[in-house]
């Protein structure tokens, strides 16, 4: 017995470095007070009851607004939690990763996992997706686009916008997952060329890059053109890969 306990106190100091280790991996980009490690409009994003809050529920939105972090990352899982508050659904947002300004632009460039809904008729435009219901409006939940780049020939309407939806997550498997009015976990994977993106532990989109784009860049939330809506994002945890 003394032999049994005198290897698990040899072990505890090694139980404690683990431990430690494990805790300084993981890198809280928010705080929940301040927007301290951010960079972008204060008029168009607030800190408000532990959340980044962007938009307004008072005056629509006249073009989309970034908030982005002052430092860049290459490898990493990314988990955050979203919501949108809205009289309507009509709505969008989104993470951008691996992503930096366009210069004298509010626009970013780079990948994104998109978050709330858009035009069904308008996926046919920026993707290989056309709904069989174009009348109302689809879920972008865990979906993956990729905007904004120099190089438009990745983009297939670039002279209306230069985006793409490389991967647009199942409507039937984003409506049973998701909850419209609530908070949803987003989780973002980008290891090398491979990309995932899961909402609440589900998987929405997987992509294995082949171009050559650059493979580093910031963390953004967005908050996109529209009526009047906001657009909550809290718990933003990264953990390097």
């Amino acid at each position: 017995m003394v032999k049994i306990i005198l290897n698990i106190l040899g072990c505890f100091p090694l139980m404690v470095l683990l431990s430690a280790c494990s805790s300084t991996d993981e890198h809280k980009l928010f705080n929940g007070k301040t927007l301290e490690g951010w960079e972008g409009s204060d008029t168009f994003f607030r800190v408000d009851q532990g959340a980044i809050v962007g938009g307004s529920l008072k005056k629509p939105i006249d073009k989309s607004y970034y908030l982005c972090t002052k430092k860049t990352y290459e490898n990493f899982e990314l988990k955050l939690k979203a919501k949108f508050k809205t009289s309507y659904l009509k709505i969008n947002g989104g993470i951008s990763f691996r992503a930096k300004r366009v210069p004298n632009s509010n626009e970013v460039m780079g990948y994104q996992a998109d978050i709330g809904y858009i035009d069904a008729n308008a996926l046919a435009l920026f993707s290989d997706i056309t709904p069989a219901d174009t009348t109302g409006i689809y879920p972008l939940w865990g979906s993956l686009v990729d905007e904004n780049r120099p190089d438009t020939s990745r983009y297939p309407k670039p002279e209306v916008f230069p985006v793409i939806f490389y991967t647009v997550a199942n409507k039937e498997l984003v409506e049973r997952t998701i909850e419209p009015e609530g908070w949803n976990e987003v989780y973002i994977k980008a290891n090398g060329p491979d990309l995932e993106i899961k909402i609440n532990g589900v998987s929405t989109a997987k992509f294995t890059e082949q171009e050559n784009v650059s493979s580093k860049g910031c963390i953004c939330l967005q908050t996109h053109a529209g009526e009047p809506y906001e657009v909550w994002y809290k718990n933003i945890v990264l953990n390097p890969l």
